[in-house]
This record gives structure tokens, sequence and C-alpha cells, in this order.
């Protein structure tokens, strides 16, 4: 029964990525860039002010409005679904361990988007290479952290599984 709601659950999430990426790829790309919050890689000054740059007036005020709400609820419904599956999976140690590094994937996504706010409010014109190399780092940290927890979740869920098999 919870099984079912977990995988209900982590479905809605994935649904909720696809319409925010969706939405940023159909509104917010511009001179042909995508969003800075979807650069694994990170990105640097110049990237920034061109993006920036490129961006209409329409398309700041979608950014800071629209995507900015939908990519503040996304990260903590895909947080309780990561929480929840390393609940179900996880014990002692491997569960603090695992519940730490969903907190700081939260911490880095809402640091992130904070920091991209404040460069969208600034402007191309104002942007400092500090306060990209900033935003970047947290864009990177979200991403990071992020892949090991799919990782682990993986990995658990593989452990799970092969132990159902051997019962």
């Amino acid at each position: 029964m919870i099984g079912d709601r977990l995988i209900w659950l982590s479905l809605c999430a994935a649904l909720a990525f696809a319409a925010l990426a969706g939405f940023a790829e159909t509104y917010l790309r511009a001179g042909g860039m995508g969003v800075l919050d979807g650069r694994l890689l990170g990105y640097d000054l110049a990237e920034a002010r061109a993006y920036f740059a490129a961006l209409s007036p329409r398309q700041t005020a979608l950014y800071l409005g629209q995507f900015r709400l939908a990519d503040t609820a996304f990260p903590a419904l895909l947080a309780l679904a990561l929480l929840l599956w390393f609940r179900r999976w996880s014990a002692g140690g491997l569960r603090l361990a695992l519940t730490l590094a969903v907190a700081l994937y939260l911490g880095a996504d809402y640091t992130e988007n904070m920091l991209i706010g404040r460069l969208i409010e600034l402007g191309p014109e104002r942007l400092t290479g500090q306060a990209v190399a900033t935003a970047s780092l947290f864009t990177q940290a979200k991403w990071m952290i992020l892949a090991a927890c799919f990782g682990a979740a993986l990995l658990l869920g593989l452990r799970a599984r092969n132990e159902r098999n051997l019962q």
C-alpha cells in the first residue's frame, strides 16, 4: 500500500519536473540558451550576461514569477519523494546520511534559486564575476547532490528487489 503511494508520488515528481523543464524550454529559452538553473556544468559571467541580455521583459517576468514559483514547489516535492524512499529502504546511519543529502540538495536548490533571482534583478550590466560564480557553484552542487541521491535510490531499490527475490 505504501509502495503504491510512493510510486504515485514519484510519478508526480517526475511529471512536475517534465512540466518545469518544458515550461523553461518553451518560454525561457533566449538567444539559443536555456535557463541557468538547468546547466549541470554551471555558467560563467559572459554566459550569464548573454542569457539575461537575450531575455525579453516578458520572459524576465515569467522567470521571476511563474517559473520561480514552480521551481520553489518542485524541489520540495522531489525531496519528499526521496526522503520517503530512503525511509523505506534504509535504516540507522545510512538513513541519516541520506536524509542529510536530501536536505543539502534542497538547501542548494533554494539557495541557487535565490541567487539567480538576484542576478536577474541586477541585470546583465551590473553582474559581477563573484555573484555569478557563487550562483553557478550552487547550480553545480544541486545537480551533483541530486545525482548522488538518485544513485543511492537506485542502488537501494535494486538491493530491496534482490532481497525480495531471494525470499
